[in-house]
C-alpha cells in the first residue's frame, strides 16, 4: 500500500481504493515484445496489448526507427490553423490512404480517440447547420458502445455512469439498445427509435461495429440496414474503428471488411501503436466536398495544440509499412482463430463461463451470474483478471459487462496465445461461486 500523501499522481477513478492495493513493485518499468517488466522484476505478457492500443508489441525496431529519426529532424509542427503544416502529415495522410475505403479521401489529424469521436461529431451537427438544418442536433448512439471520456466523447458513451458523474455533458445525445440486448423491446433499435423521434431532427449516429464493451459483433445485415437507413434520411453515420482499426480484426479497418460506407471514420489506437499519441477523423468524398465548399465565413473551428504531432505520425507511417506487407494480418486471422478455438475449448469445461465472442485478436469471455448471487458477474470477471495476472498475463475487465477482453498484440505467437488459453483455465479453475 502507498501513502497517499506521498503519491504524486490522481491516475485512477478511486483513489481511496486503488492505493489500498498499489506498491513501487507494481509499476511497470520496461517492455519488450509482447511482454512487460515491473518494477519488482516480473514479466508479464500484456493480452490487453497496453490500453489495447500496443499493437505491434514494445520494442518495434521500425516504429522506434521512425520515431528518432522525425525526433532529429522536426519534432514539432502544428495543424490548428496554421499556415505551414508539417509536410510529414502530409505524406501520412498519403500512406494511409490507399488502406482505407475508396470513397474515403480527406484526413484530419487528433491526439486522441475520444476527441477524434467529439470532432466527428460536431462536425456532423455544422455542416447540417451550415446548411441550415438548424433541428438537426440529436445524435444517436447504443448502450456499451465506447467512445471516449469528456463532455462530447463521453456524452456519446453509451454507459450511464459516465452521464451521471459530473453533471450534464453534451446536450442532445441519445443511446438504443443494440441488436445484441436480447431484451430490447420490439421496436427499440436504432432505426425504430430514430423514426419515432424525428429522423429531421438527428444530425448523426455513432457506432462501433465491434462492440468494446463485450466484444458484440455486429453483424452485415444489421450494419448494412442501418447504413440505408441513415442515408435515406440525411443522417451521417459514424464509424468509430479508434478500437479495431489498424489490424486488430484483420484488416486496415473493419469498415471494409463488411463492405459499408460510412460518412465518417474514426482510427486511433493502433494508428501508431501505442508509440506517440494520434488519432484520425476521416471524411467521405461527399463530406469532405461540403466542407471544402463552404463560404469563408462559414468556419468550423476545432483543434488542439498536438493534433497530428510528428512523432505520432512518423510512428504512424512505420505501422502502415509494417501492415502493408500483409503478415502481420496474416497473423492476426490465424492467430484469432487459435485464440478463439482455445477460449471455447476452456469455456466448455467451465460453465460459469456464459459466451466467448469478438473478432480477430479483439475476444471477449462474459461470465455468468451466480444464481445464489454470492458473487455478482462483475466480480467474478475482476476475481479472474487479477487470478490471470497471479499467472502472469495481462488482460482487461470491463466496467458495465461481467467479461474479460483478450486483446493481444497483433504479433503474438501461438505459444503466446496457447500460455494466454492455459492461464485462463487454471484461472477459471480457482474462481468460487
Amino acid at each position: 500500500m502507498i501513502d497517499r500523501d506521498t503519491y504524486p499522481l490522481w491516475n485512477s477513478p478511486s483513489m481511496s481504493a486503488y492505493l489500498t492495493t498499489l506498491s513501487q513493485e507494481n509499476m511497470l518499468v520496461e517492455g519488450r515484445g509482447v511482454r512487460v517488466r515491473d518494477a519488482a522484476g516480473r514479466w508479464f505478457l500484456d493480452a490487453r496489448s497496453g490500453l489495447w492500443n500496443v499493437t505491434l508489441g514494445y520494442d518495434h525496431p521500425q516504429v522506434t526507427e521512425a520515431i528518432e529519426r522525425q525526433l532529429r529532424t522536426l519534432p514539432f509542427a502544428n495543424m490548428v490553423g496554421y499556415g505551414r503544416p508539417g509536410a510529414i502529415a502530409v505524406e501520412a495522410a498519403e500512406a494511409l490512404l490507399p488502406h482505407l475505403p475508396v470513397h474515403m479521401n480527406k484526413i484530419r489529424y487528433c491526439s486522441n480517440g475520444s476527441q477524434a469521436v467529439e470532432t466527428a461529431v460536431l462536425l456532423s451537427r455544422f455542416l447540417h447547420q451550415s446548411a441550415g438544418d438548424r433541428e438537426r442536433l440529436a445524435v444517436f448512439g447504443m448502450w456499451h458502445g465506447y467512445h471516449g471520456l469528456g463532455s462530447g466523447a463521453g456524452a456519446v458513451t453509451g454507459m450511464s455512469y459516465v452521464h451521471d458523474q459530473s453533471g450534464p455533458l453534451l446536450p442532445e445525445v441519445h443511446h438504443v439498445a443494440g441488436p445484441f440486448e436480447g431484451a430490447a423491446a420490439p421496436g427499440a433499435g436504432l432505426e425504430q427509435t430514430i423514426t419515432a423521434y424525428g429522423p429531421e431532427r438527428v444530425a448523426a449516429v455513432v457506432l462501433e461495429l465491434v462492440v468494446g464493451e463485450g466484444g458484440h459483433v455486429l453483424s452485415d445485415d444489421y450494419l448494412h440496414s442501418l447504413e440505408r437507413f441513415c442515408r435515406g434520411h440525411g443522417i451521417h453515420l459514424i464509424v468509430d474503428e479508434v478500437s479495431t482499426g489498424m489490424g486488430r480484426t484483420g484488416a486496415f479497418t473493419r469498415t471494409e471488411q463488411v463492405g459499408i460506407r460510412p460518412d465518417v471514420l474514426t482510427l486511433g489506437k493502433g494508428l501508431s501503436a501505442g508509440y506517440a499519441p494520434l488519432s484520425a477523423v476521416v471524411l467521405s468524398d461527399e463530406i469532405s466536398a461540403r466542407l471544402f465548399d463552404l463560404d469563408f465565413e462559414q468556419k468550423f473551428l476545432i483543434g488542439s495544440t498536438n493534433d497530428g504531432h510528428p512523432l505520432g505520425l512518423a510512428a504512424s507511417m512505420a505501422v502502415i509499412d509494417t501492415l502493408a506487407d500483409g503478415g502481420v494480418l496474416e497473423n492476426v486471422d490465424e492467430m484469432g482463430a487459435l485464440l478463439r478455438t482455445g477460449l471455447e475449448e476452456v469455456a466448455a469445461r467451465h460453465p460459469h463461463v456464459a459466451a466467448v465472442r469478438g473478432e480477430g485478436l479483439m475476444q471477449a469471455v462474459e461470465m455468468a451470474v451466480a444464481e445464489d448471487g454470492a458473487l455478482a458477474g462483475g466480480a467474478v470477471a475482476d476475481h479472474l483478471r487479477l487470478a490471470l495476472e497471479e499467472r502472469g498475463v495481462l488482460v482487461s475487465s470491463l466496467a458495465m459487462v461481467p467479461a474479460i477482453m483478450i486483446i493481444p498484440p497483433l504479433v503474438v505467437t501461438a505459444s503466446d496465445v496457447e500460455e494466454i488459453v492455459t492461464a485462463l483455465d487454471k484461472a477459471l479453475a480457482e474462481i468460487r461461486y
